[in-house]
């Protein structure tokens, strides 16, 4: 008998399975890299952001390519700031540029416009550089799944030299992390959606009540 027909049909049986390792291999490390790109919770590194950013499922107007750091994305200043007066009021300025005495404390914007999708959200924090000079970011500045609209950053000058804060400088980092589908987006309750300027905190009753402080104590200083 054919030793060449005796060993055909194993050997074609040998090249199917093998076919059929690569394919359910290929297959494996598809659904692999799908995972941990779209699904996998996490904060976004530079390539990640750069392909959300190209495939649309992060949106953020006005940023800038070279802003893209290792783990976040530096945010810049923008123009509009709410100056906290000593009553516990806000006035509201249009500057290009903002001289931070120390002690005070204002609410500024930045000129990137963020759209979060259902599965992202973002956490702001400072930047070293500016805290080395006393400089404070508040850190409650975490942007919920579905948040839109500008950051707003509340900023305190914590050191004993007045800072310089110019339109368009690197004020703080934005990181994104990656979540589940929520089930309620910040669009169908937050306070701040849509925010273009530094709008001021939704609870006006705590502004309201430091100013009456203010002036029941202003008025028993002049009646002594």
């Amino acid at each position: 008998m054919n030793w060449f027909y005796l060993t055909k049909k194993p050997y074609k049986t040998l090249i199917i399975l093998r076919i059929m390792f690569l394919v359910l291999l290929t297959i494996f490390f598809l659904f692999t890299a799908i995972y941990f790109l779209f699904f996998s919770s996490g904060n976004l590194v530079d390539w990640q952001l750069k392909l959300y950013l190209k495939l649309g499922i992060l949106k953020i107007e006005n940023h800038r390519e070279d802003a893209i750091q290792p783990n976040s994305l530096d945010v810049h200043l923008g123009d509009h700031y709410a100056i906290q007066l000593n009553d516990g009021s806000f006035e509201e300025i249009i500057t290009d540029e903002f001289i931070l005495k120390p002690g005070d404390f204002v609410l500024a914007t930045t000129q990137e416009y963020f759209y979060f999708g259902s599965t992202t959200h973002g956490v702001l924090q400072g930047k070293s550089s500016w805290a080395r000079v006393g400089l404070y970011v508040e850190s409650a500045g975490l942007f919920d799944s579905g948040f839109e609209g500008v950051a707003v950053i509340e900023l305190t000058n914590q050191g004993k030299a007045p800072l310089r804060l110019i339109n368009g400088q690197p004020i703080a980092q934005m990181i994104f992390q990656k979540n589940l589908p929520v089930l309620k987006s910040y669009k169908c309750k937050g306070h701040y959606n849509g925010q273009r300027n530094a709008k001021q905190t939704w609870m006006k009753n705590v502004v309201e009540k430091t100013r009456q402080k203010i002036v029941v104590d202003f008025e028993k200083a002049n009646s002594i």
